[in-house]
């Protein structure tokens, strides 16, 4: 044992941390809004049942 903690990652942090990637990169390079952005994304993202229902809102991602 050479002292690393090494476990798999949850899939729904994955999920939900590559939907907060694409929310800040088009956040970033489109004068879209992000309310519209955020409903763009959700509607088209392809999560999991568990990721919807911890998938903050896009007032608590605005915070």
């Amino acid at each position: 044992v050479n002292g690393d903690h090494v476990h798999p990652q949850e899939p729904e942090k994955v999920e939900i941390r590559t939907f907060k990637q694409i929310l800040k990169e088009r956040a970033i390079n489109e004068v879209t809004p992000i309310p519209k952005i955020y409903d763009e994304e959700s509607a088209k993202a392809n999560l999991t049942t568990s990721s919807i229902a911890v998938l903050p809102s896009e007032r608590e991602m605005s915070t």
